[in-house]
């Protein structure tokens, strides 16, 4: 064996940072998993991809479990082609917080396993964080099946699914999950909940303690088609559209952020804003986001006859398209809408000058940064 790994673990008391190739790690795995030393762990992989290694890895992980105080793993395949990733693995525990970066769902046994073992670990997480960022579909349940496994987690604050992947070109990827509905029951005192763009299978949205809901690309750069002749509109499965948010029943709601960016991409509907303007399970959001709509006339004049709009105290619409009929509505709305304090956003392409001179002599307009 080489000498390399129990020199790094010889001699001082610190924590200790590895890097390892993936065979090698697996002849040292059952070392490793008592080293209370070792905080860091890098798996790299040669060029032949160490694949048939990466699965014995996942088998041992599960099977021997984790170093006691290991805070970071990482799955380094970008040896074996260009295009991949790293799946990391990352605890922070002064703020309680485990993320996970797969490059790819469908090829993160290694990575899952260890999930699976973190959070056996730790029960008393504040936040959690997961991330797919392969091309095209990325299905998150196999890692929120090992937060179902390990929970309930009653101290759980924040939960947000993402996809974001860094190219030199917009690649066309989104989140696919079944299981919201079941993690939140999980999760009582939860109060911040991302959820990204399509493919959502979700019935109704209910939960007693949620203040801040993100619903489409907040929080990241965009990442949408750039070649429309290999991507059709719409590539991606709607799922549930925003039609859960119709039956939603969320109490302490103060912040709904929707980002529609890409609306042939995501394919949003009339239906997604009727269910958002019809929602009567909303009684405290004051906060609202609606971003980059392109169905922005029928949104916004919607919006003035909903059940929560006289509640609505700051209302942002960035990149929201619409006309002069639509601004006179709001006009109109205004004594329905007397607690709207600001209102943000970029005078529309198309609007006439009348218009939006009257739109901001009856509320307080202000241009996003």
């Amino acid at each position: 064996m080489s000498e390399e790994l129990p020199e790094a673990l010889e001699g001082g008391e610190g924590p200790v940072d590895l890097a390892l190739e993936v065979e090698r790690a697996l002849r040292w795995w059952p070392r490793l998993v008592g080293e209370p030393r070792l905080r860091g762990l890098r798996l790299g992989c040669d060029f032949g991809g160490n694949e048939q290694e990466l699965a014995a890895m996942a088998g041992e992980i599960s099977a021997l479990g984790l170093p006691p105080r290991l805070q970071r793993l990482v799955i380094d395949r970008r040896r074996t082609w260009d295009l991949r990733d790293e799946d990391v693995l990352a605890l922070d525990e002064a703020r309680g917080q485990l993320s996970l970066a797969m490059d790819d769902p469908a090829d993160a046994a290694p990575v899952l396993a260890a999930l699976a073992v973190m959070l056996q670990r730790n029960p008393g997480l504040a936040a959690i964080d997961l991330s797919g960022n392969a091309l095209g579909r990325n299905d998150l349940d196999p890692a929120l099946a090992a937060v179902l496994a390990a929970g309930p987690w009653p101290q759980l604050r924040a939960l947000a699914l993402s996809c974001s992947r860094v190219h030199e070109r917009d690649w066309v990827q989104w989140v696919a999950t079944c299981s919201i509905e079941q993690v939140l029951g999980q999760c009582p005192s939860l109060v911040s909940l991302s959820l990204p763009r399509a493919e959502l299978q979700l019935a109704r949205l209910e939960h007693a303690t949620l203040r801040e809901l993100e619903l489409g690309w907040l929080g990241m750069a965009p990442l949408g088609p750039t070649d429309r002749g290999e991507w059709s509109p719409t590539p991606t499965p709607r799922g549930s559209g925003l039609e859960f948010l119709r039956a939603a029943r969320l109490p302490a709601l103060e912040r709904l952020a929707i980002d529609f960016q890409y609306d042939w991409y995501v394919g949003w509907q009339l239906a997604d804003v009727e269910a958002l303007c019809t929602a009567t399970g909303l009684p405290r959001v004051t906060h609202v986001e609606l971003r980059y709509c392109e169905l922005g006339d029928a949104l916004l004049r919607g919006l003035t006859q909903a059940p929560w709009a006289g509640q609505i105290e700051r209302l942002e619409l960035p990149g929201t398209e619409f006309d002069g009929e639509t601004v006179a509505a709001l006009v109109a709305a205004r004594p329905r809408l007397a607690r709207l304090r600001e209102l943000w956003c970029f005078k529309p392409y198309e609007l006439d000058d009348a218009s939006w001179d009257a739109l901001r002599a009856t509320y307080e307009v202000r241009t996003p940064e």
